[in-house]
């Protein structure tokens, strides 16, 4: 019974996601993909856009209408969120915040001059304890 075959396994010298230099292409050998992608094959960016953006006939409050299936998809979700659908509505937050965001209102000339008031009374006090004053050299 000490007669065992030797183990077939090659040692993993190579870790994962790395393989045998023995097993490469080698240039100027055929390729081993001769047909390749075919040409005019769409990606998926392509296939994506060709899909919603494709346009569709719809009834809109009585009314027909041609429009995108990613309009429709706008106009769903606005409909959804309006009749109380929790999901529609977080998304629809999500929307307005990427798209509509809230205009900034300037502040008031009060709080300007508080802002003011604030900021010279920092100047003073800096001023007063030396604060990102130099050193001279004659002083050390």
């Amino acid at each position: 019974m000490t007669d065992k075959p030797p183990p077939k396994k090659k040692p993993a010298k190579w870790g994962k996601g790395k393989t045998d230099p023995d097993t490469w292409w080698e240039k100027g050998s055929p390729s081993p993909n001769p047909k390749g992608r075919p040409k005019g094959s769409k990606n998926q960016k392509t296939l994506y856009k060709l899909a919603f953006d494709k346009p569709i006939t719809v009834n809109l409050d009585g009314k027909q209408q041609t429009m995108s299936k990613k309009e429709l998809g706008y106009h769903q979700v606005a409909q959804k969120a309006a009749a109380g659908d929790l999901k529609a509505f977080v998304i629809q937050k999500e929307l307005d915040e990427k798209f509509d965001p809230p205009e900034s209102v300037p502040p008031t000339p009060e709080e300007s001059a508080a802002d003011y008031a604030t900021l010279e009374a920092w100047g003073e006090l800096r001023e007063k304890f030396g604060v990102f004053k130099k050193k001279d050299d004659d002083d050390v």
